[in-house]
């Protein structure tokens, strides 16, 4: 199910990733995205196979990335959960090694799965993939955090997190959400791509998206809701905002959506914005200055998600790792 080509990883050092599924023109660059990659020293870590039971509703599962320790890692995770289980997956990966991660999940009937990334980047390069199939009443949640840390070093040595995210609402009334706020800064690269493919009837996804970008930062969002014939009655939606905090940040926001039934409801949108001169002047006005300012609203891109992870250790993940990126004393 992995987005990479295997004939190129095979061939070379620099693997083609996040693709869209519908081209559009080559010269705006957001086809797919190129990822520097050294095969030859790859490590491959232990995979996680993880089985929720029938009706079983599981506590917490942590994942971490301990074992990583060569220059570049792969980790797969592969998560079945069965009918009417119930089970929230965090992975927090903060480290400075270079890592593909490949999540396979399986959300069997009535199931209800919450999947929660709080991926952070220094120097280096992560590839973050989400692969998941949705049967009849299936719930699945994905809420991510992406944070590159600023430092010393040059743009093109940056951190770059790259995620692709594959959903199959293959039953009836499916149900996925996705909930994603990012900070890039330092020259950091953040270049994300989601599909959403309705084969199910009556099935139903909700994207939304926010982040701040400053100092030479680039972001690509590639955004695909997939209407298939069949999928009668689904709906699907996708929002994006993006505060643009200095002239030297780079956004590119491709919210696409196709369709080959009649009886569906789809909707995407995006607000892009800077911080106006109105705004400064109710912060200076306060005592706070231009660069606590544009902290404070970047903070704010990523603090709404500690209000719908039901979770307080996340949320101190998610703080912390603010406070890192950031520098807050």
């Amino acid at each position: 199910m992995t987005d990479i080509n295997i004939d190129e990883f095979e061939k070379s050092d620099k693997l083609t990733v996040n693709a869209m599924p519908s081209k559009t023109w080559y010269w705006l660059g957001v086809n797919d995205a190129s990822l520097s990659w050294d095969k030859a020293s790859e490590k491959s870590l232990k995979t996680d196979e993880i089985t929720i039971n029938d009706k079983e509703k599981h506590e917490d599962i942590w994942l971490d990335l301990s074992d990583a320790e060569e220059s570049f890692n792969k980790k797969e995770i592969k998560l079945i959960a069965k009918e009417e289980s119930t089970v929230t997956v965090i992975a927090n990966y903060a480290l400075l090694k270079n890592v593909r991660i490949i999540i396979d999940i399986n959300a069997g009937v009535n199931s209800k799965v919450k999947l929660i990334q709080v991926l952070t980047a220094a120097e280096n390069s992560i590839y973050n993939e989400v692969n998941a199939s949705c049967e009849k009443n299936a719930e699945f949640e994905l809420i991510q955090v992406f944070a590159g840390k600023k430092s010393d070093y040059s743009l093109d040595e940056a951190g770059k997190i790259y995620s692709n995210v594959k959903v199959e609402l293959a039953g009836d009334a499916s149900d996925f959400v996705y909930n994603m706020g990012y900070l890039g800064q330092g020259g950091n690269v953040l270049d994300y791509n989601i599909i959403v493919n309705h084969t199910g009837k009556n099935t139903n996804c909700n994207i939304n998206a926010s982040g701040a970008l400053k100092d030479n930062a680039t972001k690509i969002f590639r955004g695909t809701i997939d209407f298939k014939k069949g999928a009668s009655g689904s709906v699907g939606a996708e929002t994006e905002t993006v505060l643009m905090l200095g002239e030297d940040v780079v956004n590119k926001t491709v919210p696409v959506i196709l369709c080959s039934e009649e009886n569906v409801s789809g909707t995407h949108g995006a607000t892009i914005g800077e911080l106006d001169e109105e705004t400064l002047f109710y912060f200076e006005s306060r005592g706070i200055d231009k660069k606590n300012a544009e902290n404070i609203m970047a903070r704010a891109a990523i603090e709404r998600l500690t209000g719908i992870t039901e979770n307080e250790k996340v949320n101190a993940v998610i703080d912390n790792t603010l406070k890192e990126v950031l520098g807050d004393d």
